[in-house]
């Protein structure tokens, strides 16, 4: 039975809207695509509320790299943090809604991994936007006019290159009816599949004589304990930080840089959300610290995140120190897999942050770094 509901008029009487499904499935990809804030970005993210950047409709995928495009998605999404948004629509009344289009997207999703790059994604943006493509970056990213948008828009599609080579994804099944068999496959794979989200969109129309009504619903969200974190005076354990990480990759590559700061004489410690590696040295009292290990990139203490390596700026170094260690930063800047965080208030930390998913990839580079970073702060 087709649900109800009443809208209050001026004059004080209803008005009834009927739920009434699409008569396409095109008409309601034309909406996403126009109105994007129909993916309730505040139900997805509640308190960090998901924003929308459309890249193309019909996104084409291919199987193998440098092959001919073998599927295409509805939609190509990236939010405020470039997180690669598949989105599959289908009508209530398409058979696939149930079982197909979940095996539909499984191969969106472990294709455009291996096949997709940030250039070609890049390219279709400005394709699709024409001479406004500019523009509508930099509304979409909210920029200040003092800042330096060129800079953050380098960024932005940088972050993307990351997440598609760490495999961070999302998948959204969009319809206005979402079958119970359906909820419930979404809900298992967004808990079992922890580096990509899946969730599912119900937007129902409801239509009276004068009004038509959207009202999107998500759902998937599991109510599942969040990874386990430390309480407020207790220190990560190895245990926690490892199970933490996205993959066993990850973990050997923290494994490796720990391994490569004891070598050196740096010292290994456990705070609440991360390990830190610091350096004594005969000119301070308190050894310094040059690495942070977070094991997600969810921004933590002074904005740092990931596998971060940096300073803190309480500490006032010799120019000739500063200038090796600037030295430094600039080639990690230079390294393309890095992003600078935190900031250079007094008090607070700076460094260059890595995505523990994809440090082993570059581990080499990244050890090279760390154990420089020790040796400049040890000759003091």
């Amino acid at each position: 039975m087709a649900e109800r509901i009443y809208v209050m008029k001026d004059a004080g009487s209803l008005e009834p809207l009927t739920e009434k499904p699409f008569d396409t499935e095109d008409i309601l990809q034309a909406l996403i695509a126009d109105h994007p804030e129909l993916l309730d970005g505040e139900q997805i993210r509640p308190g960090d509320p998901r924003r929308w950047l459309l890249v193309t409709r019909e996104k084409g995928i291919a199987d193998a790299p440098d092959s001919a495009n073998r599927w295409s998605v509805d939609h190509l999404l990236l939010d405020q943090d470039a997180v690669p948004t598949f989105v599959e629509v289908k009508r209530s009344s398409n058979s696939e809604i149930r079982r197909s289009v979940v095996g539909q997207m499984l191969d969106y999703a472990a294709h455009a991994t291996k096949t997709m790059g940030m250039a070609a994604v890049r390219r279709d943006f400005e394709a699709g936007h024409g001479d406004k493509a500019d523009d509508a970056l930099l509304d979409f990213l909210q920029l200040d006019a003092d800042t330096d948008q060129d800079a953050i828009v380098q960024a932005f599609w940088g972050q993307l290159a990351t997440n598609l080579a760490a495999k961070r994804v999302r998948l959204l099944f969009v319809a206005d009816r979402i079958p119970d068999e359906l909820a419930r496959v979404v809900e298992f794979l967004n808990e079992q599949m922890p580096g990509i989200e899946v969730l599912a969109v119900e937007i129902k129309q409801f239509q009276g004589a004068t009004l038509r009504t959207l009202v999107p619903q998500v759902i998937g969200r599991t109510a599942a304990p969040p990874p386990l974190r430390p309480g407020p005076r207790t220190r990560l354990t190895m245990e926690q930080f490892c199970e933490q990480l996205p993959d066993q990759t990850a973990v050997h590559a923290a494994e490796q840089l720990i391994a490569a700061a004891k070598k050196r004489g740096a010292i290994v410690d456990r705070k609440q959300s991360s390990l830190t590696i610091s350096v004594r040295s005969t000119r301070y009292k308190n050894p310094l610290t040059v690495a942070w290990l977070f094991p997600t990139m969810n921004p933590s203490w002074n904005g740092l995140k990931g596998f971060t390596i940096g300073q803190v700026n309480w500490v006032e170094l010799p120019e000739e120190t500063q200038v090796r260690l600037d030295e430094l930063y600039q080639q990690m800047s230079r390294d393309g897999f890095a992003e600078r965080v935190g900031n250079d208030r007094e008090g607070g930390a700076r460094g260059w942050a890595m995505d523990p998913a994809i440090v082993a990839q570059h581990i080499d580079s990244v050890k090279e770094r760390l154990t420089r970073v020790i040796a400049v702060l040890q000759s003091l």
